[in-house]
């Protein structure tokens, strides 16, 4: 089964570390690098058996919310879900290049003198009742996304704001966006104010075009409603391979063969989803209980590497983890991020600090087999042509750490362990998601490093969070946390402004700065379109001055490894959508382990 990924930016936790006490050396430990060399398709030979149930299992630590819109859903495990029925109209390529890919249920051209982006559908796409799928659509999810009752995180003021008419329509000055011109069911017409360089990766005002909603089924829908409408929880319909059939609220989903499927019906006769914990998933594998898990920890791998039932998939992630500082509020009428909260990590010494104390690197290598590596910023290697190996990020150095409180007029004046100010200690409040086996002695590790240093950190209520309760905080900007851990999946057009601009809905950390703003800004420039090296440097010179600035302190970057039962006919970890794109199918029932 082709692995989902999704290009909309995705929280997940922190929480599956394996924790060791700071200091022992990588040779303590007894664990080596694996070699990263891994396939990134498995085939097997025999002939596909139809009609057979394919089993999924989804790895959880909390209950899935059960949000199966594209444009409000903001898990990852609501994204596993929406991916089965909710499917991309773009592909892509290598390079994750989406601009005049063709193959998808659409295809786009930018025309830069015009100032343009052309869309056009393939003819006779339907909805899985059997209604047609196109351009009506596209404006509807745009209409949906820029509404002034819009209830989710989508809604981009900038980049969206440069579809000509946008903007009055979110006013409410116009009744519809006049940029967006239906020139026929299937080709749809998008005028801008400016083209960018990331239109070519469905960035800026495509952001959310390989998104879609169907109109005709949920115009009569009040736009506040959305969210919540049975329509996109429990009563959905699809353009992906598949359809809803039976679902247990944060427990399973049984899905059954899209019959209008623009490429054809699955052969299997339906697929069962099940949600399973991290402690039981290596056994699950071991006895053939699913033909694949979404979601394992990665701390497991050495525990089912080995096991003769399963082929094992990698490649680098679209994902980097992260430490995040609590620095304001967000003001939801204006649309804006406001960085004034009452903390010592306004000073970005202290915020520095904070990074330079930890060892990133020895839990890296101690507990992860090779398969993460301290990050040095927050573009994955995977992007080859913006990676920037030469950005040194925050390494372990903790005299400088030191040296950076003393600075900001931290001292230990009473011997107690803990830098002060003012007669107040530098005591920080964590916010972690627990819900592994590893969670709780991981962030006593962290907690130690910190302490040599001199900072005291606690955990925020006393102890680790619930995913979604992390994630709550975390857009909420409570007074109770004052760090949080938590991870993106970038997405392929690699465009941060949602997550560290000044307007970004998933600046979580409220982050506000003029340069950062322009610098971002400048990544996306239209000379982008033209000189490839005007990109990659705009990319350097943004990620340098944002690290410097220390909003956030990048933790680590992994490889996704994703093992598969061989009862499975295909399974695939590509990056192009050519190469990936496969039936769901399987040659027999999970296969146990000898």
């Amino acid at each position: 089964m082709k692995k989902i990924l999704t290009a909309s930016l995705i929280l997940a936790s922190l929480g599956l570390l394996v924790s060791c006490g700071p200091g022992k050396a990588r040779s303590e430990m007894g664990v080596e690098k694996v070699d990263l060399k891994f396939a990134q398709e498995w085939t097997n030979d025999q002939p596909v058996k139809d009609g057979e149930v394919y089993k999924v299992g989804m790895v959880v630590t909390s209950p899935f919310k059960g949000i199966l819109s594209p444009i409000h859903s903001d898990t990852a495990d609501d994204g596993i879900i929406l991916g089965m029925i909710s499917e991309e109209i773009f592909w892509q390529n290598d390079n994750f290049q989406r601009a005049d890919v063709e193959g998808g249920m659409a295809s786009y051209h930018i025309d830069v003198d015009n100032k343009q982006v052309i869309i056009k559908f393939k003819e006779g796409l339907k909805w899985s009742d059997g209604e047609p799928l196109g351009v009506d659509d596209l404006i509807y999810t745009y209409e949906a996304v820029a509404n002034k009752d819009y209830t989710g995180s989508r809604f981009d003021p900038i980049e969206l704001g440069k579809i000509v008419g946008l903007t009055d329509y979110h006013e409410g000055k116009a009744n519809s966006i006049s940029g967006l011109e239906k020139v026929s069911d299937t080709e749809l017409r998008m005028h801008l104010t400016e083209v960018s360089s990331n239109l070519t990766v469905s960035g800026g005002a495509l952001s959310i075009s390989g998104m879609l909603l169907p109109k005709h089924y949920l115009k009569d829908v009040a736009m506040k409603d959305l969210e919540t409408t049975d329509k996109l929880r429990t009563k959905t319909i699809s353009n992906g391979k598949f359809v809803i059939s039976k679902i247990v609220p944060g427990e399973s989903v049984e899905f059954v063969p899209n019959e209008y499927y623009y490429q054809g019906k699955q052969p299997v006769s339906k697929v069962v989803l099940k949600t399973l914990t991290p402690q039981l998933a290596v056994e699950a594998l071991k006895q053939g209980e699913y033909h694949e898990i979404i979601g394992l920890p990665q701390d497991s791998y050495e525990k089912y590497k080995d096991l003769s039932n399963l082929a094992i998939l990698g490649r680098p992630a679209l994902n980097y983890s992260y430490l995040g500082f609590n620095l304001g509020h967000r003001d939801n009428e204006k649309g804006i991020n406001i960085q004034d909260r009452d903390t010592p990590l306004q000073d970005v010494r202290v915020r520095q600090a904070v990074g330079y104390a930890l060892n990133l690197q020895e839990i890296a290598d101690a507990y992860y087999h090779g398969l993460r590596v301290r990050a040095n910023g927050v573009i994955p290697p995977i992007f080859a042509s913006f990676y920037d190996s030469t950005l040194e990020g925050y390494d372990y150095n903790p005299e400088k750490a030191k040296e950076l409180l003393k600075e900001a007029g931290y001292t230990d004046t009473n011997g107690d362990g803990i830098v002060d100010k003012d007669g107040k200690n530098l005591t920080l409040r964590l916010g972690m998601a627990g819900g592994s086996d590893v969670a709780e002695p991981i962030t006593k590790a962290l907690q130690q490093y910190w302490a040599a240093v001199g900072i005291d950190v606690q955990l925020t209520n006393g102890r680790l969070l619930d995913n979604n309760v992390l994630f709550e905080k975390m857009a909420a900007n409570p007074d109770d946390m004052d760090i949080f851990a938590a991870g993106w999946s970038v997405g392929t057009s690699l465009d941060f402004g949602g997550t560290y601009s000044e307007t970004g809905s998933f600046n979580f950390m409220r982050f506000v700065d003029k340069k950062n703003d322009e610098l971002l800004k400048a990544i996306n420039d239209p000379k982008g379109l033209t000189d490839p090296e005007y990109k990659a440097n705009a990319y350097k010179e943004w990620q340098k001055y944002m690290i410097s600035q220390a909003p956030i302190i990048p933790f680590m970057f992994k490889y996704d490894v994703s093992p598969v039962n061989k009862s499975v006919k295909r399974s695939t970890v590509y990056i192009a959508t050519e190469k990936s794109n496969s039936q769901v199918a399987v040659v027999a029932q999970p296969e146990i382990a000898k």
